[in-house]
């Protein structure tokens, strides 16, 4: 049956070539998806680890600043440790600025190193001992008498820069959100796109399978029925063969063959 199975073969081929090309397409698409979603996810990772370092860095620097100029302990373990977070801010700030520098809160990150570089100046200043002078210098004149102290220059000077870029750090993580947003949207926009094949060639197949289903009745199952039944009926009854059923291709040909051959057996 030549015909026939040359038929069902296309019939066939032609569901799994849709269902191939369906999971192919969602394949790749969940493939982008997922490495867009790793993408997101190191971008967002990676802001955090930056604010969380400028934080840390900013809360240590501060810490010291406190015991050398409020407590009066100018010992080197704090000297040390405000040397070693006015590095880190200074390198959590660059990294802030190199991911931000082509998005439009670049803004944000100039400010961010602004206040970092102004912060660290007033750190510099009093680990230099620039702070120091300052007050012996008009702690001099005796007819002007010196407001400026350690503990003023925190409060009035260091506090001021300290609060400025804490707000600037929470400004950065607030902004570094907002940049990665419309990423979150084309990420849920791709993800759903990644579905709509499937669903299309869901519904392609249904409508497919039903029109295999008719046309493997009207044209197959149904002659098969009735060659069967006419027959049954001749060897039963001796009615004569329906040779007005209609049928094609190969089924024609057995219809054919059988009313031959009861006419032979006729004779």
């Amino acid at each position: 049956m030549q015909g026939v199975a040359r038929r069902m073969r296309v019939a066939f081929l032609s569901i799994v070539m849709l269902l191939f090309f369906a999971g192919a397409t969602s394949l790749l698409e969940l493939e982008r998806v997922s490495h867009d979603t790793e993408q997101l996810l190191m971008a967002s990772e990676q802001s955090v680890e930056i604010a969380g370092d400028m934080l840390s860095a900013l809360s240590d620097q501060n810490d010291a600043i406190i015991y050398m100029a409020v407590v009066g302990d100018s010992s080197s373990r704090y000297r040390l440790e405000c040397e070693s977070s006015m590095s880190m801010l200074n390198s959590a700030a660059q990294r802030a600025y190199d991911i931000m520098a082509s998005s439009e809160y670049r803004g944000i990150a100039d400010s961010l190193g602004k206040y970092t570089r102004e912060l660290n100046q007033l750190a510099r200043e009093w680990l230099d001992g620039d702070v120091h002078r300052r007050i012996e210098s008009l702690n001099l004149n005796d007819s002007i008498p010196s407001l400026l102290t350690p503990r003023s220059w925190y409060v009035d000077e260091y506090k001021v820069g300290y609060i400025n870029l804490s707000k600037q750090v929470s400004q950065y993580m607030t902004s570094s959100q907002n940049t990665l947003s419309p990423e979150v949207s084309r990420l849920s926009h791709t993800a759903r796109r990644s579905v709509t094949p499937v669903f299309i060639s869901l519904l392609v197949m249904f409508v497919v399978v039903m029109m295999l289903y008719f046309f493997l009745k009207k044209l197959y199952v149904k002659p098969i029925l009735r060659i069967n039944r006419s027959l049954g009926d001749y060897l039963t009854y001796k009615v004569p063969f329906d040779s007005n059923i209609a049928c094609r291709d190969e089924l024609g040909e057995l219809r054919d063959r059988i009313e031959t051959l009861i006419s032979k057996s006729n004779k």
